[in-house]
């Protein structure tokens, strides 16, 4: 054989093994490239999408604390003695009292002796629990005045 046709036949193959690895190897590359570019797309579609929720849900999240805020104001304006004082005046027609008309009252404890623990307790007068009852009414009544 020639050293020509040696030559060329050696071209030759190394031409048909770049062909046949192009033909074997280019489509699942182009497979994988194509995959890849997909997934980065859906990727980025789906942090999109997350990032457009956070966003929705810290805005909701403002817009709660801002009416929680507004509805705090509200109960301490509703809840002011100056707005107590002024409903009172003008629906029930009641007066903010004057130090003239303040009157102390002495409560004298009419409570017995304290009782002991080890004595037994013997039943009780009804004609004295009714007197008892109606001396706490009145020393509840005379501190309700006596605390404003």
């Amino acid at each position: 054989m020639n050293v020509y046709v040696r030559e060329y036949q050696k071209f030759e193959r190394r031409s048909r093994r770049r062909e046949s690895f192009l033909v074997r190897y280019l489509p699942i590359l182009l497979v994988l490239t194509g995959a890849a570019v997909v997934g980065k797309i859906y990727a980025q579609s789906v942090a999109i999408a997350w990032s457009s929720r956070v966003i929705e849900k810290n805005q909701a999240a403002r817009d709660l604390e801002q009416q929680n805020a507004d509805l705090e104001r509200s109960i301490a304006a509703l809840t002011s003695r100056e707005r107590v004082v002024r409903d009172a005046e003008d629906r029930l027609g009641m007066v903010v009292p004057s130090e003239g008309d303040v009157l102390w009252i002495t409560v004298l404890d009419r409570g017995g002796p304290p009782s002991d623990a080890s004595r037994p307790t013997a039943p009780r007068d009804p004609r004295s629990v009714v007197v008892g009852w109606l001396d706490a009414l009145w020393q509840e009544d005379a501190l309700a005045l006596t605390s404003q």
